[in-house]
């Protein structure tokens, strides 16, 4: 429970003027929610030297995250994944009895050889490590990759400090199509003790295009592309948290009546963005029903 304590606060109404004394009015905590958002991804990237290509840049080469955009802010400066944890990665085997998990370190074929911005390992069954190394850095075409062949895949991945806004980008359709994100993937933010804060499900359908294009190499079981990128910001209202839990279900499509999430291959990376309020436009309202208060606000961008 919240408590709010205004004490000798004088209110003014059209008839007389009230004094209130030491009330206390008690405020039932609540749950955060997510509030979605289109952003525009400024990149980096190689050009592509062929005229007639559908292709945006070199899909195989690295792609750097330079600055998104979105309701007349800029934001350059970026928290990465410094932390992970695999909570489910469901299995599948191979005709060879090889054991594959639905969970993999991808990124582009040619990312290794072009020194424009650190990329994370190509490989499946990842580790924790792993996955640090896939999203905890500025490579736009160093993700993380869900495959189709079993049900469930969740992780939680963790950033060094609080957060609010984050930016997601998916795979999606074949290059020069009409798709920009082509699977789902459901949002939890966590509190400091693992409880849930706020969820949000971020659908296919939602996603827009990102204007760049990525190929993609888990070695030795994947190699595939070029793609159109999806992208789609959620923020936390009037909260941070340092933590997020990811998780993808049906994967395979097999259970009845249940989602297919369709195997996320993705990126995430987070920012700060606070609301204050001014001191000096906080004014107290009495009602019959209790005591309000309207905060003008203003944003502030810190990171």
């Amino acid at each position: 429970m919240k408590t709010i304590l205004a004490k000798m606060m004088a209110i003014a109404t059209s008839t007389t003027s009230i004094s209130i004394t030491s009330l206390m009015v008690a405020v039932p905590a609540q749950a955060a929610s997510f509030t979605a958002f289109s952003f525009k991804t400024n990149v980096t990237a190689t050009p592509i030297n062929d005229p007639t290509s559908n292709l945006l840049n070199d899909p195989t080469r690295d792609i750097r995250l330079d600055s998104v955009e979105f309701n007349n802010t800029t934001i350059n400066n970026f928290e990465v994944v410094n932390q992970a944890k695999i909570l489910q990665n469901d299995t599948y085997t191979l005709p060879d009895t090889s054991v594959f998990g639905v969970l993999n370190s991808g990124r582009g074929p040619n990312t290794a050889d072009d020194n424009l911005v650190p990329e994370g390992p190509s490989k499946p069954n990842p580790t924790d490590r792993d996955i640090v190394g896939s999203l905890g850095n500025l490579n736009l075409n160093s993700i993380l990759v869900t495959r189709e062949n079993a049900n469930k895949a969740s992780i939680e991945v963790s950033f060094a400090n609080p957060v609010n806004t984050f930016f997601f980008w998916e795979r999606g359709g074949t290059a020069g199509g009409t798709v920009a994100g082509d699977s789902d993937l459901l949002v939890e933010a966590l509190d400091d003790n693992n409880a849930v804060i706020g969820t949000y499900k971020i659908l296919r359908q939602n996603y827009t295009k990102a204007d760049y294009n990525i190929s993609t190499v888990v070695a030795p079981i994947l190699n595939n592309g070029p793609f159109n990128i999806g992208s789609i910001g959620i923020t936390l209202d009037g909260i941070t948290t340092k933590t997020l839990r990811l998780t993808s279900s049906n994967n395979n499509g097999l259970i009845p009546d249940l989602p297919n999430d369709n195997g996320p291959d993705f990126k995430v990376v987070a920012a700060k963005v606070e609301v204050v309020p001014e001191p000096t436009a906080i004014v107290g309202v009495l009602l019959a029903s209790g005591l309000g208060l309207v905060l003008k606000r203003k944003k502030i961008v810190t990171g």
